[in-house]
């Protein structure tokens, strides 16, 4: 098997890696609006049901930023699961009132007392890492 030559590797110059990203670090201690809540099910290792999902309610803040068009276009922006409380069954119940819960922590430091007032307020954003990607949550 032939192999052609293109070019020489004294030749070969350093380029800027291909594709759109965005340094979430930039977003770290900046306030931005919550966008929308939404209550969902996820899967929970400390689930007590026999299915191990668990309710949570989901925070999303406005777009920060966005890559790509179309279909694939990525929108990032600030999110966080709050644990919510179900029975046994799995049935939703409602959100904790505990002072040392999640929920209630980052209500206190946004200045409400039920989650449907966090729509619209502010809060300050964390950038975080783990493995080796950049998440954002809200910071409390």
């Amino acid at each position: 098997m032939e192999v052609e030559k293109i070019m020489q590797v004294s030749e070969l110059k350093p380029v800027q890696g291909g594709g759109e990203s965005v340094d979430l670090e930039q977003f770290d201690k900046k306030e931005v609006e919550i966008e929308r809540t939404s209550i969902v099910q996820v899967s929970s290792k400390f689930s007590e049901t026999p299915d191990k999902l668990s309710w949570v309610l989901k925070v999303e803040s406005k777009v920060l930023a966005s890559i790509g068009e179309g279909e694939d276009k990525i929108d990032f922006r600030a999110s966080e699961l709050f644990n919510l409380v179900q029975d046994k069954t799995g049935k939703l119940v409602g959100y904790p009132e505990a002072e040392g819960s999640n929920l209630a922590k980052f209500m206190k430091d946004i200045k409400i007392k039920t989650p449907q007032e966090i729509v619209g307020k502010k809060a300050l954003i964390k950038a975080y890492e783990k493995g080796d990607r950049t998440y954002l949550k809200f910071r409390y």
